[in-house]
């Protein structure tokens, strides 16, 4: 069962940071799917997770495959993910093109499992 301290994104949250990610980097606006998107945020929150880790990789893996947004999809998930470390006194320590790179190898291999997620999140998460 998660801490129940743990600190989750709301809807509201994620869809400001996917406007700002819009507005800086460019794209279109909009969500393609509200339920895609809900489900992707409550997924983590569902009790199944024991650590902060699994839950960040489980909103990771459901904001990038359930392509909820008609654009920016990538860049949420890797941004919500950071924030919500850091909401909860951890970081991923990492450039953002180390993050890109990431992304667009699981996309470019066909393998954005879950287990990939958290173990590329083990490897570069710190607390602080």
């Amino acid at each position: 069962m998660p801490d129940s301290k743990v600190e989750f994104l709301s809807l509201d949250e994620v869809l400001a940071i996917h406007e700002r990610l819009i507005e800086r980097f460019g794209g279109d606006h909009g969500v393609r799917d509200h339920g895609l998107l809900e489900s992707a945020l409550f997924r983590p929150q569902t009790g199944y997770y024991a650590h902060i880790e699994e839950m960040a990789a489980a909103m990771f893996e459901s904001l990038l495959v359930n392509h909820a947004f008609v654009d920016g999809n990538k860049r949420v998930a890797f941004f919500a993910t950071d924030i919500f470390l850091r909401l909860n006194d951890c970081k991923l320590v990492l450039t953002a093109d180390e993050g890109e790179q990431f992304i667009v190898g699981m996309l470019e291999a066909h393998d954005c499992s879950f287990e990939k997620v958290l173990k590329w999140i083990q490897e570069h998460v710190t607390t602080v």
